[in-house]
């Protein structure tokens, strides 16, 4: 068998030729026989034992659990022409199961109305039989499974809510549909409180993500068993950095990943339409990547293509019948799931690259519906010192990112420590298009999450990556960051005071003059001699990396076109000493530059700080 990926989410399988499996994203090669033929053969309740019978299960069910294998047969059958192949490259293979993505595909056909019409009459069916035993779990868990797949999310969730099977079989179907109206938060408890009902190996099954995890990453969550503290302390943190937005009520992409466990029990219970030679591979496919939403189909003549590479029966299709690829397509965009085991270890230690939306290797993809776009967020941010807390101010400036234009915005800022995660931060619901933002989390290495989202509009602007506090070796006086500020007539004594004006972004012009704040922490209360030295110095291309026009932060001068060096005395009666000063930059050409901050304290020793910024106008 082989299944393939293709557009979003499109996987492209070889079938054999028995009960078709759906929702499990892929491309399938199937043998077919007359459509006629096939449905006689299934009016006939003689001829054929449906894969999913249950003599134990009410007459009525049994009757629906044959309708069920009938609607998939015909909507195999009925499938629209798909509008892509399979490309010559896979991203990635799984067996014979090949996979790739590719965002700029064309959409999905749309559903011909005989399959609406035919799922319809199987879901009265369901209704029917679940109302009617609504502690068989087959009809109540299919009965949630097709009405979540006909889009009729808040009717899946009533269905749940009809569930009287035992155990914790009926919390999962609510979780699904919750997760799936994007109500993450009770989502999470449904799935929280079923997990807590499971034997020990269930559970640590439904909460494994051995899948999802690179190779390095899956070698260490290896060495914890199930059921040790330590691997629910390694799957717990994982979640919390996996999250798209970390100011969403609960964890979706948890949830997610559960979602994906429930549509998996489904599937085991009554195929769709697909299926292989291979289900655990496919069954991983749809772990990784989710299930698909609609399908496709294309046929081809065996007497020019061969079904042997594709996985095939080994004795072949007689010549001059006809092969159909089933294309399968899942949400899109879809983005990097679970982030790479380096970042989940020290995530304070993270840049912006490494949260890349299609960092490699892709393990798995997760599409939110809250995010059909997701961009680079314009901000500033800076990191104070307030005794054993840690004060972070992020400017933001949402007007350049077009997909938020017109909506009613969120602004968040979400700081987590590095070794505990907790979120602290500032959320601010119909935000404006520009505005600063400021929380507080305890002092020490933190991943800070700035987040700018139109929920109406699906769109997301975002930045993240590590803060870390001011470093320095045998020094006794060490720097706050910088913080750019736009000059309002007086020098800002606090944080608090240049805070309203920060400039959201680092791109700026050179006709305005750019004020710059900062705090020295441990200076002489009694008040002591620092020398201050700002400076601006071209950040400069060589060999194909940015690097600074100096070496070991000692800056070329004699080539900086902006230096200011002013003689002060630190604050009395407190070991912080908060300073601003003023740069006139207007001789600065477009490009790129560093601004330097040195400070030599009582003519013994230069601490340093530093802040890119661009240049992108005169």
């Amino acid at each position: 068998m082989g299944r393939f990926f293709f557009r979003p989410g499109e996987y492209h399988v070889a079938m054999p030729n028995r009960a078709a499996r759906p929702l499990v994203l892929m491309l399938v090669l199937v043998a077919s026989a007359p459509a006629a033929a096939r449905a006689q053969v299934l009016r006939d309740p003689d001829a054929v034992a449906s894969p999913s019978s249950d003599p134990s299960s009410p007459v009525g069910v049994r009757t629906v659990r044959r309708a069920q294998s009938e609607f998939e047969l015909l909507h195999l059958d009925s499938l629209p022409r798909a509008r892509s192949g399979r490309p010559a490259q896979c991203d990635e293979q799984v067996g014979n199961v090949c996979y790739w993505y590719d965002e700029k595909g064309p959409p999905p056909p749309p559903e011909p109305l005989s399959i609406k019409r035919a799922r319809d009459a199987l879901i009265s069916m369901l209704d029917s039989a679940a109302i009617r035993a609504p502690s068989d779990r087959w009809a109540v868990e299919q009965r949630v499974r097709y009405l979540a797949d006909a889009g009729r999310l808040d009717s899946a969730l009533a269905a749940a809510k009809e569930c009287r099977v035992g155990g914790w079989w009926c919390d999962i179907l609510g979780g699904f549909a919750l997760h799936l109206l994007g109500r993450y938060d009770a989502a999470d408890s449904a799935y929280s409180h079923a997990l807590a009902q499971m034997l020990p190996k269930d559970r640590c099954d439904w909460r494994s993500i051995d899948m999802l995890i690179d190779d390095d990453t899956r070698q260490q969550y290896r060495r914890f068993p199930c059921g040790n503290p330590e691997r629910d302390a390694f799957e717990n943190r994982a979640w919390f950095f996996a999250r798209t937005l970390y100011s969403l009520d609960g964890n979706d992409s948890r949830t997610e990943h559960y979602a994906r466990k429930t549509m998996e029990m489904m599937l085991r219970d009554a195929p769709g339409v697909t299926v292989t030679d291979s289900q655990e591979d496919d069954l991983e496919m749809m772990l990784r990547f989710g299930w698909p939403r609609a399908w496709g189909v294309s046929t081809t003549s065996s007497s020019t293509r061969s079904g042997f590479s594709m996985g095939m029966p080994r004795r072949g299709p007689e010549r001059g019948q006809v092969l159909r690829d089933v294309t399968s397509y899942e949400p899109v965009p879809a983005y990097r799931y679970v982030p790479p085991g380096f970042v989940l270890n020290n995530p304070a230690l993270s840049d912006s690259s490494n949260w890349r939306l299609q960092l490699p290797p892709v393990i798995g993809r997760y599409a939110p519906a809250y995010a059909v776009s997701l961009t680079p967020l314009e901000h500033q941010k800076a990191m104070f010192k307030r005794g054993d807390t840690a004060l972070v101010v992020m400017a933001y400036d949402a007007r350049v990112t077009k997909q938020l234009a017109g909506g009613k915005l969120t602004a968040a800022l979400v700081v987590a420590p590095n070794e505990k995660p907790a979120d602290y931060g500032k959320i601010v619901h119909s935000a404006p298009e520009t505005g600063v933002l400021i929380a507080r989390a305890p002092w020490g290495p933190l991943l800070m999450s700035a987040e700018v989202y139109a929920p109406e509009k699906r769109a997301v602007a975002r930045a993240r990556y590590g803060v870390n506090p001011p470093f320095a070796v045998g020094t006794r006086v060490t720097l706050s960051d910088l913080l750019f500020y736009k000059p309002y007539g007086t020098f800002p004594g606090s944080v608090e005071q240049a805070a309203p004006h920060a400039v959201p972004t680092e791109r700026l012009r050179a006709d305005e003059k750019l004020g710059v704040y900062w705090e020295s922490y441990g200076t002489d209360p009694n008040g002591e001699k620092m020398k201050v030295s700002l400076t601006v110095v071209r950040e400069v291309e060589e060999s194909g990396f940015l690097k600074r026009q100096a070496k070991a932060l000692k800056l070329v001068h004699e080539a900086t076109p902006v230096i200011v060096s002013v003689e002060d005395l630190s604050a009395r009666g407190s070991g912080t000493s908060p300073r601003a000063l003023e740069l006139d930059i207007h001789t600065l050409t477009k490009g790129s530059y560093i601004v330097q901050l040195e400070i030599e304290v009582a003519g013994q020793y230069v601490v340093r700080a530093e802040h890119r910024i661009e240049i992108i106008a005169p």
